[in-house]
């Protein structure tokens, strides 16, 4: 991915300005969390939800950045990956950029499962869990206190 900035995605009309909320941020981040959980919980029996479910994570604790920064994208097709993007803009530094390089290909991995029936492997499972859960903790750590 090319490097794009929030004013170039907000320039674009990939994501709008929205009233910052801290509170539901933090909400969204509780659900990332259930997510996780539930993708452990899914993974022997169901791989590909398990897959789902981690990806979801991901995705809802970088909308609740988004969410608590007054961000959030804008509905047309490639919503997803402008979340993707705006995680490269914002959180990809340290040690969250690996987890947060790894989202928009995670993206890509849940919808050739859904739309190619491309199989879940328990390597890839375990992989992107583990993305996914360095993408909950980045999230935690740059969001303000819940009030």
């Amino acid at each position: 991915m090319a490097t794009t900035t929030v004013a170039d995605l907000f320039r674009d009309g990939r994501v709008e300005r929205v009233t910052p909320d801290i509170a539901a941020a933090w909400e969204r981040v509780a659900e990332a969390k259930v997510h996780l959980a539930s993708s452990v919980t899914l993974a022997g029996s169901d791989p590909a939800l398990a897959y789902v479910a981690l990806y979801d994570a991901a995705r809802k604790a970088i909308t609740a950045h988004m969410q608590a920064n007054g961000y959030r994208a804008t509905n047309r097709l490639g919503a997803h990956q402008a979340v993707a993007l705006y995680a490269e803009a914002t959180l990809g530094t340290g040690t969250a950029l690996p987890h947060i390089r790894a989202f928009d290909r995670m993206r890509r991995a849940r919808n050739r499962s859904e739309y190619d029936n491309q199989p879940i492997t328990e390597r890839l499972l375990s992989t992107d869990r583990q993305h996914a859960q360095g993408i909950v903790v980045a999230v935690i750590a740059a969001l303000p206190p819940a009030p």
